[in-house]
């Protein structure tokens, strides 16, 4: 199993992932994956996540994308795996598990 698809599974899986907040698209990356999403419809709101392992923890980018670019919005570094649901609910907003 790659990094990136290692990252995918830690997060719930593709199928979690898409019903949860419609993804629409992973970049994958040698050691990191990119999750792109719609926009949700509040301010500073964001729409794509790269998540990059560096040694034995996460880095974590919350970024806005759109036609005229991106803007990193948040950048959360070390997280353990077992606290990658928890940054990514909090840093977009999004549920990816229930409740």
């Amino acid at each position: 199993m790659t990094v990136s698809e290692t990252i995918v599974e830690q997060l719930g899986g593709v199928s979690i992932l898409s019903m949860m907040i419609g993804l629409k698209k992973i970049i994958t990356e040698p050691n990191a994956v990119q999750l792109i999403f719609p926009l949700p419809k509040h301010k500073g709101a964001v729409n794509k996540v790269r998540i990059s392992l560096r040694l034995d923890l996460y880095d974590i980018e919350f970024i806005r994308f759109n036609k005229r670019g991106h803007k990193v919005i948040s950048k959360e570094e070390n997280v353990y795996a077992e606290d990658l649901k928890d940054f990514f609910e909090r840093g977009t907003g999004l549920y990816i598990r229930f409740q």
